[in-house]
């Protein structure tokens, strides 16, 4: 059993449990996730003035701005998940439509004042990468957990038939629901009494002050983490509409 933790990492805490008996192993697995990890936050960090965010921002409204693949794959991904949600996730907070993506690889702003912001998106993303990683070397044994919001179980617990998991009212600290999570990925959004009004409807431009809680299980972290805080925000017709558009996904909405 390997356990690491990162205290600080994406403006958050990071812990990932790996059961497998090949300790070389284990110890290479543990720098493959720091290393990617480093990356993404190092590429998607807005606040980082050296990041590729950063200069995107700076200076995409003035040109097209030749990206990365990496960063590619990363603006291919917000477009796709911008239209399958009607809109609802938008990395600009309003302003997707005045992006223009390049098939030369290129991303440009068609107007001033839009920026990238990827908070709702990059613990997702890198769930799915670190998801590959663990794919490739045949671990099936697995638990992360993303600042408690974000949370991955690859196989089942060692005593058990999969990972247990608790969803708490951050209101009252007492537990409003329980989920078995094996094989798939669950994102919870809200609002806390420390933290509120930090999310952003993109169409009608307010900022969701409501007490409650959406969580999304679903096979993929990403989708997971997207619609969480979609589910935050869209209406019971949006919610029908879209989940249409994703495969395997449980929603839960909690008024608290």
């Amino acid at each position: 059993m390997f356990h690491g933790s990162v205290p600080h990492v994406m403006g958050t805490r990071f812990d990932v449990l790996i059961i497998h008996s090949d300790q070389s192993l284990l110890n290479s697995l543990w720098k493959r996730i720091i290393m990617e990890m480093e990356m993404l936050d190092k590429m998607l960090n807005r606040f980082d003035s050296d990041s590729e965010t950063s200069h995107i921002n700076a200076n995409a409204a003035l040109h097209p701005v030749d990206v990365t693949e990496s960063m590619w794959t990363v603006l291919q991904y917000c477009s796709s998940f911008y239209n399958r949600t009607m809109h609802l996730f938008d990395v600009t907070l309003g302003h997707f439509s005045n992006v223009e993506l390049d098939e030369s690889r290129s991303v440009r702003f068609k107007s001033e004042g839009v920026s990238l912001d990827f908070g709702g998106f990059a613990k997702g993303y890198a769930l799915l990468r670190i998801q590959g990683i663990l794919s490739e070397e045949g671990i099936s044994q697995a638990f992360i957990d993303f600042g408690n919001s974000s949370l991955m179980g690859i196989g089942h617990h060692p005593y058990g038939d999969c990972w247990k998991v608790s969803l708490v009212n951050p209101y009252n600290n007492l537990v409003v629901d329980e989920f078995s999570l094996k094989d798939s990925s669950m994102s919870t959004s809200g609002n806390s009494p420390q933290k509120t009004k930090h999310i952003f409807h993109p169409i009608n431009k307010l900022f969701n002050d409501e007490k409650k809680l959406s969580t999304i299980v679903a096979d993929n972290p990403l989708d997971a983490e997207i619609l969480s805080t979609v589910w935050m925000i869209a209406d019971e017709e949006q919610q029908h509409i879209i989940s249409n558009n994703f495969n395997n996904i449980q929603a839960k909405v909690y008024q608290l």
